[in-house]
């Protein structure tokens, strides 16, 4: 028998590389452990493909990132200590802005896809990649 720590670990395996396999171990287990099932299907393919499309989004915010860094150095020179000082006040200010403004409860509606939720997500999504390269740019940014 597993431990539901290892349950827990080949659960979040499954959502991630075969949502599929999930719905059936979730049909398995939910049962006999007395959790919970979700309630719609269409929930662990909304999970895998959130953990995807995220994964993209860091890596191609930190690409972008690093390029900038890397060309402002090309183009400018060495940052000085205050240029990265104040890239990362930047970086970290939108993170915060980003993680502050979302709106969770307050405008969902059962399908989660009206315009309103959406331009919710693209808004937060925004400020975390655009910060994110901000943070990555002041790393790769050569300094004095």
């Amino acid at each position: 028998m597993r431990t539901p720590m290892q349950i827990a670990v080949w659960a979040c395996i499954l959502v991630i590389f075969s949502p599929n396999r999930f719905l059936v171990f979730q049909d398995k287990k939910t049962k006999s452990l007395g959790i919970p099932a979700a309630s719609n299907d269409d929930s662990v393919f909304v999970v895998s493909r959130a953990f995807w499309v995220s994964l993209i989004l860091v890596v191609v915010s930190g690409a972008v990132g690093a390029t900038v860094g890397l060309l402002c150095g090309r183009a400018f020179g060495a940052a000085t200590p205050r240029t990265i000082y104040w890239l990362q006040i930047g970086g970290v200010s939108l993170l915060l802005w980003g993680t502050l403004f979302v709106r969770g409860w307050e405008i969902e509606t059962f399908d989660g896809r009206t315009l309103i939720e959406r331009v919710n997500r693209w808004i937060y999504r925004a400020l975390y990649c655009v910060g994110t390269a901000i943070l990555v740019s002041s790393l790769t940014w050569p300094q004095i």
